[in-house]
């Protein structure tokens, strides 16, 4: 996804549930109370057991998130910024965070095909062969952000390698053009090879160990069906925003098996395929992800599955529980496969379209963090759980994005002056447990 954007979207039936949740939320404030110090917005009912680190122990001072974790899972922090200039690194605040408390991290959009591929470079190639399948890449936009990871000793997610958006129309035309017709199935495939290839050899030969998986696919199952093509045994996206899935309209369902194919033919070993998508517990589309990885499985392409929670204050109603669409259930669902499973891209949204940002609100994003920690620890093989959870990664660091001018959204652990919130120090107190 793109960083700091999508949600899924809400049936309207959930206009109640909205309602009951936010009074259970605040209904729910019977906890602990903030001691004095406490830098946190909320007033949850925060994890109360004596062995945790006292709230006066700030986020520099007290225990890093990943150690605390480590056990269990690696722990992540999305680089966001919409070019080099303003990727978190470059932000004094943030970059100190992703230092002392992740051991992961993911570029939310400077690795994407938009930004790696030379629109300039590959024009040229047109020119001389409206089919060329020369491909021209630039690793500017992502380079700082692996020298500070290497540097650090901080592993990176490679996010992403073929997705429908965030890929340039241009690079499925002939010459290289955009208002070109598209090219044959061959040629893409040739040029979809040749672009994993240098991006995965210019990765593993300058940064050998810090990229330790790749989101291969990104998001090719259809939400709804309604537009899909259906005829693999699993709801394929044919569309996107009005227009065409450029891979699926120059490669049909094969470019997903493709994909895998030649990123598992140029992976350094060691390093994980992932298919990653979103809304993965709605019960739908979760049941067409699991026979898409299925499929992927048993020709022995795939490593893990990349679960986007897209989960919010109120939705789904249940992140632990037996419900058929709780996050639970659904972590149960992909437990089956035997796969690695890697939470992706997770946070929690106050909507400040339709909602305040208050202490009321605050606390009840704090008590949805704890929940989806607690649940990720119980359902992990490390506690003996079915699930083999080997990184959960927060899509961000900070609200407000500080690099931005007037961004607002309250999404993460810190605030805009890196400040922790109540959700920080409840992930932390169940880190401790």
């Amino acid at each position: 996804m793109n960083d700091m954007k999508k949600i899924g979207k809400l049936p309207i039936c959930l206009i109640l549930m909205f309602t009951l949740a936010l009074t259970a939320c605040t209904n729910g404030q019977t906890g602990e109370t903030n001691r004095t110090g406490d830098s946190g917005s909320g007033t949850g009912s925060a994890v109360s057991e004596s062995s945790v680190t006292d709230r006066f122990v700030s986020d520099k001072e007290g225990p890093a998130l990943k150690d605390l974790y480590a056990d269990y899972f690696m722990m992540g922090a999305a680089i966001n910024g919409s070019d080099k200039s303003t990727a978190a690194i470059h932000h004094e605040g943030m970059s100190a965070i992703l230092k002392k408390h992740y051991n992961s991290t993911t570029l939310s959009n400077l690795m994407k095909p938009a930004y790696l591929l030379d629109e300039k470079a590959n024009s040229k190639e047109g020119k001389k062969d409206p089919d060329t399948t020369v491909v021209k890449v630039n690793f500017d936009s992502c380079k700082e952000s692996l020298d500070f990871c290497q540097e650090n000793g901080i592993q990176m997610r490679g996010h992403t390698l073929v997705w429908h958006n965030q890929t340039p129309a241009w690079f499925f035309k002939k010459g290289y053009k955009e208002s070109g017709d598209y090219v044959s199935k061959e040629v893409m495939e040739k040029r979809m090879a040749n672009y994993i290839k240098k991006v995965l050899t210019y990765c593993q030969d300058n940064y050998p160990g810090v990229v330790y998986c790749w989101d291969v696919v990104n998001e090719c199952v259809d939400d709804n069906g309604a537009s899909a093509d259906a005829s693999d045994g699993w709801n394929c996206r044919t569309t996107f925003n009005g227009d065409d899935n450029y891979w699926y309209a120059t490669m049909g369902t094969d470019y997903v098996y493709k994909a895998f194919e030649y990123a598992r033919k140029y992976a350094a070993e060691g390093v994980k395929l992932i298919y990653n998508d979103y809304n993965v517990f709605q019960p739908e589309k979760r049941d067409n992800i699991y026979a898409l990885v299925s499929k992927l499985k048993e020709k022995g392409l795939i490593d893990g599955i990349g679960l986007q929670p897209t989960v919010n204050l109120y939705y789904p109603s249940e992140l632990k529980g037996s419900s058929d669409d709780s996050f639970e259930t659904c972590l149960k669902k992909y437990a089956e496969l035997g796969l690695e499973l890697q939470v992706t891209e997770l946070s929690f949204l106050i909507d400040e379209e339709n909602g305040t940002r208050d202490e009321t609100t605050l606390g009840c994003q704090a008590d949805r963090y704890q929940e989806m920690f607690e649940l990720l620890k119980e359902m992990d093989t490390a506690s003996g759980g079915p699930c083999n959870i080997t990184s959960v990664s927060i899509f961000g660091i900070c609200d407000d994005y500080p690099l931005y001018d007037d961004h607002v959204q309250c999404l993460y652990l810190w605030d805009k002056e890196c400040e922790p919130k109540e959700s920080f120090y409840r992930v932390r107190e169940v880190g401790e447990r």
